[in-house]
């Protein structure tokens, strides 16, 4: 009887691991078809970003083919200068427009063999070749690229244009200077035609000969300043010292200053030694003329006031001002017209002189309001960066900290 009961034991384990084995074997199945299917999923993820790899990778070619031909028929010269300043990288304009241009070279070397001088921005190369230039950072990655205009026909037509304009100004000019020479002229060939009278008495030849004499005057005067109106070339331009500048206009305006008793007073507020490019001959007379101008119209007890300033981009502010009446509003546009006057022996070139001088000197002239209530003039002019520097000025005592006075001031 036990022998049964042991065979039907073996036969239910025997079934029982079947039916394991079977259920395994199809989580085994199951495992493998999920298995199976994700590997298809993947594959066909793996080939969509390959596709687009490969359709990216072909844009960029296409891109960086497009750029590679721009840079080949692009008239601007390109430069690429890795993260050491080397020469990295140059198109065909470069080549053809910077002589000598190696790759491997250093461009601050090259530069400074390549290019002669610097012009209001523009830079000029040994050839004669006027060029601009402008760079670019390579971030993130070190180096720089830098673009190279020629600009040398642009220059020359505005040269052109400017000299024509100047040649239309000038025939304007003598137009108008033949009207204002007529009538002092016409008076002149009066008097003298009454001076050859030899009845004449001794008095009225005196008063005839001092007429003559204040038409021709006139005359000369208003082609004086006409002459300087018309020479924009203001010569040989040299590094001028600014506090000197002002001592030699002080120094001009005293007999002045003394004789109508006026009071003058010098405001400076720059520190250290300043100069400025140009011609001090040409801005000495031209700030005579502005102060000359504040003394004589500024009526009784004038009170003439030159405040001087440095900006924060580099300029010397001159500002020129007095308490006399002012300038009337509706003449305010026209003073720095050439003949344009309200004095009836001015020439009405006084300004403009001062005006063709300053704008000579890359600087700007305008009129200004002041707390004196009469005219005011501000001048402003390039400094000279390598000629300033932070230190005592002599003829110069310091009032406070930035706020410096020449000693000799006090001329009333």
């Amino acid at each position: 009887m036990s022998i049964p009961s042991h065979n039907h034991a073996r036969q239910q384990q025997l079934e029982d691991a079947f039916l394991a084995f079977n259920q395994v074997s199809e989580q085994l199945t199951d495992s493998y078809q999920q298995l199976q299917n994700r590997v298809e999923q993947l594959s066909l993820e793996l080939a969509e970003t390959r596709t687009d790899r490969l359709r990216q990778l072909a844009e960029k070619e296409r891109l960086a083919n497009r750029l590679s031909h721009l840079l080949e028929v692009m008239p601007a010269a390109v430069v690429v200068l890795n993260g050491e300043h080397s020469i990295q990288e140059f198109n065909p304009a470069a080549a053809r427009m910077l002589h000598g241009i190696q790759l491997g070279a250093s461009w601050p070397e090259f530069y400074q063999r390549t290019f002669s001088k610097k012009n209001s921005g523009d830079l000029c190369l040994k050839s004669g070749a006027w060029i601009t230039l402008s760079e670019c950072a390579l971030s993130p990655e070190p180096g720089k690229i830098i673009l190279l205009l020629d600009v040398t026909e642009r220059r020359e037509l505005q040269e052109y244009l400017n000299r024509q304009e100047r040649l239309n100004s000038l025939g304007n000019m003598a137009a108008q200077l033949a009207h204002q020479i007529r009538t002092p002229l016409t008076s002149a060939l009066l008097d003298s035609a009454h001076l050859a009278r030899e009845d004449l008495p001794t008095a009225r030849r005196q008063q005839f000969s001092s007429r003559l004499r204040t038409r021709l005057c006139h005359i000369e005067r208003q082609i004086k300043d006409m002459l300087a109106f018309a020479g924009g070339d203001q010569g040989v331009l040299v590094p001028i010292a600014v506090a000197p500048l002002i001592m030699s206009l002080e120094q001009m305006l005293e007999p002045l200053i003394k004789a109508r008793g006026a009071k003058f007073e010098l405001i400076d507020q720059t520190v250290g030694e300043l100069t400025i490019q140009g011609n001090q001959d040409r801005l000495l007379g031209a700030l005579i003329n502005l102060a000359s101008n504040a003394l004589v119209h500024g009526g009784a007890q004038v009170r003439l006031q030159i405040e001087l300033k440095c900006t924060l981009d580099g300029l010397l502010e001159i500002q020129i001002s007095d308490n006399g009446a002012g300038i009337p509003e509706d003449i305010k546009e026209k003073i720095f017209d050439p003949f344009f006057t309200t004095s009836s022996d001015g020439t009405g070139l006084g300004l403009a002189v001062v005006q063709s001088v300053i704008l000579a000197h890359e600087g700007s002239i305008s009129v200004v309001p002041t707390q004196l209530g009469g005219a005011s003039f501000k001048i402003t002019l390039p400094l000279c960066q390598e000629g300033r520097r932070e230190e005592t000025v002599p003829g110069y005592v310091q009032k406070q900290p930035g706020v410096y006075e020449i000693r000799s001031r006090n001329l009333s």
